[in-house]
């Protein structure tokens, strides 16, 4: 009895059941990317943040990016002059005057103030019958003129004042049937004339002219 209790004392303890082996680590399934807009505009991500998207060469030394989007289509001349010349017509048919006030028979003005008759002008007052001009003050009858004012039948003028038949003239004081003159006053014809003589002549041509400044 006691030679078996001690064969049953001496059988070693059962081994420990040994761990299942470890998977290998599955790697992460491959997603394709979401597709991306071909609009290269910079859209706000975060605060003090911009995305860009679209295809493009970014320098990350210098913190430009070149946008590779390809060039658009160039219009052939024939399709040009027809969509140019459809803004045109559909231009002349407008007769809003935007942000205007007071303005009677006008069209095409914008922000002018108590004119009359008048077309395509812009920032004018108490003008009558002008076209195509800006900033203009008190004038009657005149095409192309800008920052002016009291002006009367004059074209293509600039930065003047009391002027009547002139032509291209720039920086001028009362000039009567002048062209080109730049910073000239009390002439006309191209010609000087004393203050005196110069309303003297200009009140006779104006009657002879049959000339109204209103």
């Amino acid at each position: 009895m006691a030679g078996r209790r001690q064969d049953r004392d001496a059988t070693p303890p059962p081994r420990a059941a040994s761990p299942p082996p470890a998977r290998p680590a599955s790697r992460p399934v491959a997603r394709p990317f979401p597709p991306r807009s071909l609009d290269a505009r910079a859209a706000p991500a975060a605060h003090g943040v911009h995305e860009i998207r679209g295809p493009m060469f970014i320098d990350t030394e210098r913190g430009t990016f070149e946008d590779l989007r390809p060039a658009p289509a160039a219009l052939s001349r024939r399709d040009f002059e027809a969509e140019l010349d459809r803004l045109v017509r559909a231009h002349a048919r407008q007769e809003e005057n935007p942000g205007s006030i007071s303005c009677k028979g006008c069209r095409r003005c914008s922000s002018c103030m108590f004119c009359n008759g008048c077309e395509d002008c812009t920032r004018c007052t108490h003008s009558t019958r002008c076209r195509g001009s800006s900033n203009l003050t008190h004038c009657v009858d005149c095409a192309g003129l800008h920052d002016c004012a009291y002006c009367v039948q004059s074209e293509g003028c600039a930065h003047s004042n009391y002027l009547v038949l002139c032509r291209s003239c720039a920086e001028c004081t009362y000039c009567f049937g002048c062209v080109g003159l730049v910073k000239a006053d009390f002439h006309i014809l191209n010609v000087r004339y004393t203050r005196s003589e110069y309303f003297r002549i200009v009140k006779a041509l104006e009657e002879e002219l049959g000339i109204s400044r209103q």
